[in-house]
């Protein structure tokens, strides 16, 4: 069976759209019910202030018992200090007692948002992402795995305390546009099979997704990697989950326009999100599961988030789960 995760809006702290104790408390009713198994905040510097990522990830580590806990992605980590990332990023999977996944990401390497963090940083995208790589065979050789390069020469022991999940599990992220050229998704996805644990991406119809997890796996086997069913596959899906879909749009709409997104429009939310009834949602979503989704990764838009937790709990993620025993997946 699949995993379901909530995505937090912790960049709605910095735009007042939420607040912390609405996070902690979104994540306490996940934590509370066993539909749901993840509980993901985002991140980013200069390009969407927010809340800190992983100052937010160290409060719900202490504020949750059972449920995993992630970073989707960590756009940031080339811009940090890879032992400081390193020394956080193993104290929080000692704080959380070993319900920590990290997912790395290059993040966008051009317009105006992807510009300013890189002046605030002065770093180019391709430095960004030597340092983030450089970052995570650092995280490698410190959890012992044996995945680390040789270009990483800072001694691991200065990392402490050593994490609980050894080795560390670090996703990645490749979501080349659906306008991509082949050789720019196959280049993005030996980038994930070369680094990653396993693979998050958004944004992706279907047969799209399909095309993709199938060549994932092709390259991990030509990279004698054991070829895993099991492999994470992760995807974003926005929702906005309601008895009356035009309620439930209306609501989503208002949502991304408040947040500045740009898909803030009822027919760019049609194409890409589960928006109205059950069914609807059941509909938009099962055909991901069916083409190789491991994890869906599930980010309310609405302005009632936590009652949306609630509602997608109690309803879609069990209908989901008998969709998906009915049809032998």
């Amino acid at each position: 069976m699949p995993d379901f995760g909530v995505v937090l809006a912790n960049a709605g702290v910095v735009s007042g759209s939420t607040t912390v104790d609405e996070l902690l408390a979104i994540a306490h009713s996940a934590d509370a019910d066993p539909s749901w198994d993840y509980v993901w905040v985002g991140d980013s510097i200069a390009s969407t202030p927010r809340f800190e990522s992983v100052v937010l990830l160290a409060a719900l580590a202490a504020a949750t018992d059972r449920i995993r806990l992630g970073v989707g992605c960590l756009a940031s980590m080339g811009y940090r200090q890879p032992l400081v990332l390193a020394n956080q990023w193993t104290s929080l999977d000692v704080l959380s007692a070993g319900r920590i996944t990290l997912v790395a990401c290059p993040g966008a390497s051009k317009g105006p948002a992807a510009d300013r963090e890189h002046t605030a940083f002065a770093m180019d995208h391709a430095t960004k992402v030597a340092r983030m790589e450089s970052a995570i065979e650092l995280l490698r050789r410190v959890t012992g795995d044996g995945r680390e390069a040789e270009m990483v020469t800072a001694d691991p022991t200065v990392v402490a305390p050593l994490p609980i999940q050894r080795p560390l599990p670090i996703w990645m992220v490749a979501n080349p546009t659906a306008a991509a050229t082949p050789a720019a998704v196959e280049r993005a996805l030996r980038r994930v099979v070369r680094l990653g644990d396993g693979w998050m991406t958004f944004g992706l119809p279907p047969t799209m997704v399909r095309e993709r997890v199938d060549l994932l796996h092709r390259l991990r086997t030509e990279a004698g990697q054991m070829d895993d069913s099991a492999y994470p596959v992760c995807v974003y899906v926005d929702v906005n989950l309601a008895d009356d879909p035009d309620t439930a749009m209306a609501d989503a709409v208002d949502t991304c326009v408040k947040e500045g997104r740009k898909n803030a429009t009822p027919d760019a939310l049609a194409r890409t999100a589960a928006i109205g009834t059950v069914e609807d949602c059941v509909r938009h979503i099962a055909p991901l599961l069916a083409a190789g989704v491991t994890h869906i990764a599930i980010r309310p838009v609405s302005q009632h988030p936590q009652q949306q937790v609630e509602a997608i709990g109690a309803a879609l993620l069990p209908e989901l789960r008998r969709e998906l025993t009915a049809t032998g997946l």
